[in-house]
């Protein structure tokens, strides 16, 4: 999953449980990996990603056997969205689906290769009428 940044782009994973979805920061790409992607692909991430970017993953791909608190507090800047301060959530489709979420003061926007209705379906039990399509 990635997040429009002013310039760039995060990858971020989306933790969805019973009663809030979990916010998990990952790497991020900036103005120079974006002019190059189109000719490098992947390989274009910022020199800083290099050794480091590989240790921050292994460790990111082990959050999943993490609890929510553990995962929480795994990184600074994770957070967490009860379905109570979601005001909506659109699902809408573009190479993947976008997903724009609002809460009462903040509007993010999400996008992943997952398909729509596997979307739809990790969020709709917390959701319910909040979710549009």
């Amino acid at each position: 999953m990635s997040v429009k940044r002013g310039i760039g782009f995060e990858k971020m994973k989306l933790y969805v449980t019973s009663k809030r979805i979990i916010v998990a920061h990952g790497s991020k790409k900036g103005r120079g990996a974006l002019a190059l992607r189109p000719l490098l692909g992947r390989y274009s991430g910022d020199l800083e990603e290099s050794q480091e970017g590989r240790d921050k993953q292994v460790v990111k791909s082990n959050l999943q056997d993490l609890s929510p608190g553990m995962i929480l507090s795994s990184h600074k800047d994770n957070f967490a969205l009860g379905f109570e301060e979601i005001v909506s959530v659109d699902l809408r489709e573009s190479e993947g689906v976008d997903i724009i979420l609002l809460t009462g003061e903040e509007k993010f926007q999400f996008s992943t290769g997952t398909g729509r209705d596997e979307v739809k379906a990790l969020l709709a039990p917390g959701l319910g009428s909040k979710l549009t399509q």
